[in-house]
């Protein structure tokens, strides 16, 4: 993909300012920086994140960034639960955790997410961010105590993983790319649900994957129109679903697979947003 000047700049910039906010958080080992750097790695930042990119990156590689999201949160759950290996011991927690240690799911989520990006855009700069993103967010769950350097060690190998196979496949030719991990988190999240493994995120993994393979030709006419519209335009359209995203995680917990149903629907959204958005254009 190729970039301008100025992104590239813009890119090195961001850079070196997270690597210097990077430094300071471990010489200080301020609570509060770890606890920022963590946020950056929490699920609510990644399905924002997510539907963003969706919506911003050209050529379709939202798509894949998508992907690299909701297979690496699948398979971290599933990890986590089925090796059930412990964290260090509560009283050392500077932060407020749950379920196993291992693979720590802030850095592989992370890892998968960043590692789409840098394969697709192929620029240095991006790299370099990437990598130190990674870090900061891998470093402040060691320096929050909240898991053991092995944890985290495990997620990026396994994010690393994760988002190399949103990006190649899984080997299968004829089948595009990202659709293969993608049917493979349907498969996760179904086992994850059967175990009783996370189940609210669980059912939205699996949701969001039924609704993006079902629609699954559809994303090319989505990605085309897109592509034809404004950096703006597509934002706005980014943080718009967004906004029903948090509606849907807020209210859908309350009935019975809610969190499946409205996931479901909140892709089915996402992919028929473009097609919408240029027909009510065409209108006004």
């Amino acid at each position: 993909m190729k970039t301008s000047g100025f992104a590239e700049k813009t890119l090195w910039i961001l850079s070196f300012s997270a690597g210097l906010l990077l430094a300071v958080a471990v010489a200080l080992n301020d609570e509060k920086l770890w606890i920022a750097w963590s946020l950056l790695g929490d699920e609510k930042f990644y399905l924002v994140a997510g539907i963003i990119l969706f919506f911003t990156m050209g050529k379709g590689m939202g798509v894949s960034a998508a992907v690299a999201v909701l297979f690496s949160g699948s398979l971290n759950i599933a990890l986590k639960y089925s090796l059930n290996l412990p964290r260090p011991p509560r009283e050392y927690w500077r932060a407020e955790a749950s379920g196993p240690g291992f693979p720590s799911g802030h850095s592989q989520v992370s890892t998968s997410l960043w590692t789409s990006l840098t394969l697709q855009v192929k620029r240095k700069p991006l790299a370099v961010f990437s990598i130190i993103i990674v870090a900061g967010v891998s470093l402040s769950r060691v320096f929050l105590m909240v898991h053991y350097p092995l944890d985290v060690v495990g997620g990026v190998l396994a994010g690393l993983a994760c988002g190399l196979a949103s990006f190649k496949g899984l080997g299968l030719r004829s089948v595009k790319p990202w659709l293969q991990p993608l049917a493979l988190t349907v498969v996760i999240s179904v086992v994850n649900l059967v175990n009783g493994w996370e189940v609210s995120a669980s059912q939205a993994l699996l949701g969001l994957a039924l609704s993006l393979i079902l629609a699954s030709r559809r994303i090319d006419h989505s990605m085309k129109i897109l592509d034809s519209l404004s950096l703006l335009e597509r934002f706005a359209m980014g943080l718009g679903v967004s906004l029903i995203a948090f509606l849907v995680y807020g209210f859908s917990a309350l009935i019975p697979y809610g969190v499946l149903t409205g996931f479901f629907l909140l892709g089915v959204t996402m992919v028929f947003t473009p097609a919408l958005y240029t027909r009510f254009k065409k209108i006004l």
